[in-house]
């Protein structure tokens, strides 16, 4: 694309792309609605950070499609930035954190088949959290699977449970991050109390990247016993080289506790190259458990056969390169990150793991099969084509009846040499692979509107802020793929500005990093914008959005 061409013909043409040949029937709607809850007009009315949803989690009941749960890194309790009653009258009207104490895993619930959703708050709105010491801190995954039966097995007679995990702090412990999970027997509308499912081996350790998945078939010996997995960064450290090993623990009581952890991989160490991170994982149809995680320069995956009490060593599934970041065009921090789904249909031992690579042409969704239950894998197959831009944060699931569902979204920039408000559009992109067929559907837009990077950003402001993941679900019918989209918010030229400076002075830092509170100071505050005053009232505004295909 020339770089003549102007963001406003560059947004005209992809809300204009057409579907291919394979052309699916869809819907895609806001699941933060309204986006402050029990706040009708919030939509409109809320200011930067409240108006900030990312990282968003979907899951179907399998016992009812029409009954969706989905949540979101969820900002909407963050006070607006200051000064305020909340923040204080001294600080500066560019100050935009995380405010201590204020929870941020969002839950949202459909019951129309994801036509419509409600926002429902936030765990911590919920009065099993009460007075218990924990304070949701995002990156959400949420799984369903059977409820206990009372006699210490598992039914779905009464219907589903539905497992929401969630980083969180833990005012009475030490350190930074603990994986907890909380569970709904109602569909998502109430929860249980957080249960504390990591320990710890220092101060300095804080877990991330966590990733939550049920063993939900009724033949299989584990059935409903929940798996937690998560990566345990051993130095919270700014440059975040310490040891990473990935982790995993296990539940066989529908959540109310979990084991003690086991390390899948040796730690390594992000500086040699061999850091271990984004852990995704799934249950085949006789209960082996499959755990995806990136490590160097190959996605690999662990793998057990008897119920998470011994797993093999990592195999590898593929070659990956880190996409770039940022993007060219973007300014927003990537992941190469896999996702795992198992074929569910008994007897099948087939499971798919997909990921985005950089090529020469730039980002590429690729997916990648083993029929031997993860033993050895095939050559990847490359799905995404350079008409969906650079692709990035894909989401992958096996519907009942073996068709594969991969989403992922698209970047287009109108100059990749820079970045800000109307260089860059982003869509989301679906694609099939149908029961015994051998090649994969042409990939179709399945977001109604584009999406400006530049309209949303970290909470320090120094750089834009698109999350780190996507996800999908499927059942036979309908894939339900759910990612982070700005089409109602705008940028901010005076961000825009602040951010070119830090990037061409190597002064931006981790969105993270700030959250804990350590790193360098930026620029002197008066440098800094302050988007109550600098920028237009919708600046910021990231959404969660659901796109509804049927095949």
């Amino acid at each position: 694309m020339k770089r003549a061409l102007t963001a406003a013909a560059l947004s005209a043409t992809l809300l204009l792309w057409p579907l291919s040949a394979e052309a699916v029937t869809l819907t895609d709607v806001q699941a933060n609605a309204p986006q402050v809850a029990g706040v009708p007009g919030s939509n409109t009315t809320a200011t930067f950070p409240t108006n900030k949803q990312n990282e968003p989690s979907i899951a179907v009941d399998p016992t009812n499609s029409k009954l969706l749960i989905a949540g979101s890194n969820d900002e909407q309790s963050q006070p607006a930035c200051g000064p305020g009653l909340v923040r204080g009258t001294s600080v500066p009207a560019s100050d935009c954190s995380f405010f201590p104490g204020v929870g941020t895993s969002g839950i949202y619930v459909s019951d129309n088949g994801g036509q419509s959703w409600t926002n429902i708050g936030l765990l911590d709105d919920q009065a099993s959290w009460a007075g218990k010491g924990v304070i949701s801190d995002g990156d959400p995954v949420i799984a369903f699977g059977p409820k206990p039966d009372g006699f210490g097995g598992f039914t779905y007679a009464n219907g589903a449970r539905a497992y929401y995990s969630s980083l969180a702090t833990v005012t009475s412990l030490k350190g930074y991050e603990y994986v907890i999970v909380s569970y709904s027997d109602d569909g998502g509308h109430t929860w249980s109390a957080p249960v504390v499912a990591t320990n710890r081996s220092s101060v300095t350790q804080f877990n991330d990247k966590n990733w939550i998945t049920v063993d939900s078939n009724s033949a299989s010996p584990y059935f409903g016993k929940v798996y937690l997995s998560w990566t345990a960064f051993r130095s919270a450290t700014a440059t975040g080289n310490g040891n990473e090993p990935i982790m995993v623990a296990s539940s066989n009581n529908g959540g109310a506790s979990f084991g003690a952890p086991l390390q899948l991989s040796p730690a390594g160490n992000n500086g040699t190259g061999n850091g271990r991170q984004g852990s995704s994982s799934t249950v085949g149809p006789d209960g082996t458990v499959y755990v995806a995680f990136e490590q160097g320069t190959s996605q690999v995956v662990v793998v057990s056969r008897n119920g998470g009490a011994n797993w093999s060593r990592p195999i590898t599934i593929g070659a990956v390169t880190d996409i770039q970041d940022p993007i060219p065009g973007a300014n927003f921090r990537t992941d190469s990150f896999p996702v795992i789904a198992a074929d569910p249909r008994t007897d099948s031992t087939t499971v798919y793991a997909a990921w985005t690579t950089r090529t020469a042409d730039g980002g590429r969704t690729v997916i990648a099969a083993s029929t031997d239950r993860g033993l050895t894998w095939g050559a990847t197959t490359t799905v995404s084509t350079a008409g969906q831009g650079y692709a990035f944060f894909p989401g992958l699931d096996v519907a009942p009846t073996g068709r594969v569902d991969l989403a992922w979204q698209g970047l287009k920039a109108v100059d990749p040499t820079k970045f800000g408000t109307g260089n860059a559009a982003i869509d989301a992109y679906y694609a099939s692979l149908a029961p015994g067929a051998t090649s994969w559907s042409s990939p179709t837009k399945v977001s109604s509107a584009s999406s400006d990077p530049a309209a949303g950003a970290q909470n320090n402001l120094m750089r834009q802020f698109w999350g780190d993941y996507n996800t999908l679900v499927s059942d036979a019918s309908t894939a339900w793929f759910i990612y982070t989209d700005s089409r109602s918010g705008v940028g901010c030229p005076a961000v825009d500005a602040y951010q070119t400076y830090l990037a061409a002075n190597g002064l931006a830092h981790s969105d993270k990093v700030e959250r804990f509170g350590k790193g360098p100071l930026g620029p002197e505050v008066g440098d800094k914008p302050a988007p109550p005053t600098d920028c237009a009232a919708q600046f910021g505004n990231t959404d969660v959005v659901v796109s509804v295909i049927h095949p």
